[in-house]
């Protein structure tokens, strides 16, 4: 049973996008979605599992970890309150996740099968499920472009142009000159950099008046390239 704020919180999620409250409600029932609490660190699947189900996040934070066999870890993805995830792994069927997943503090989640959907489709499942799966195809394409972009930002060399790149886009994408409330940690390991050097730059290019650090974010003062990659 979802709260008022949850369900909220899924109409708000673009893979609703369209759809009223009682047409929210009569498409889980029809999917047979799930909800399930995970405590902090618990995984919700482990790299190389196979996954069938996509998440949203109803409450708390999920994220995805890359780990090397010389014992390197890399922080791919952030998911808080809202954010979907597993939906491109659910599609692929065949292949094994590329991350863990672990909840990063006490986290809900709705999960919910691309089988029953393309099921419920095949039935004549209505308008409801059609518009769904039509949401679904557009977020998963628009994550491969995102994922696209993570990559060519890890390629650029040059560690303070890969962090200005990764403001200046965060910023762009937000639709305003804020950006940003990862953590020095998060942000360090997303670009692959040392946290004290990534600390040394911040404070860098706030003297610089470039940036101004705010407790928990980075607000973005100006544009910082002219050729963002």
């Amino acid at each position: 049973m979802l709260t008022r704020t949850e369900q909220n919180t899924l109409l708000q999620n673009r893979l609703f996008a369209g759809l009223s409250e009682a047409e929210l409600s009569g498409l889980l029932e029809k999917l047979s979605a799930r909800t399930t609490v995970f405590a902090k660190n618990s995984v919700i699947w482990g790299m190389g599992e196979k996954v069938e189900s996509a998440g949203i996040v109803l409450s708390g934070c999920v994220e995805a970890w890359q780990y090397t066999q010389d014992g390197q870890e890399s922080l791919v993805a952030v998911h808080g309150t809202g954010g979907l995830f597993g939906d491109v792994l659910m599609s692929a069927r065949t292949i094994g996740s590329p991350v863990e997943l672990r909840a990063a503090k006490a986290s809900r989640i709705l999960f919910f099968s691309l089988d029953a959907l393309l099921c419920r489709c095949a039935e004549g499942g209505g308008w409801d499920c059609a518009k769904l799966l039509s949401n679904l195809l557009a977020e998963i394409s628009e994550k491969y472009w995102a994922m696209q972009s993570h990559i060519r930002l890890l390629a650029i060399p040059d560690g303070r142009r890969r962090l200005e790149t990764y403001l200046q886009h965060e910023a762009e994408n937000a639709g305003a000159m804020v950006c940003t409330d990862m953590t020095r940690e998060r942000m360090a390991q997303y670009l692959g950099m040392n946290r004290s050097a990534l600390s040394r730059l911040l404070g860098t290019m706030q003297q610089a008046g470039s940036i101004e650090l705010c407790r928990g974010g980075i607000r973005l003062l100006r544009r910082i390239l002219s050729d963002p990659a």
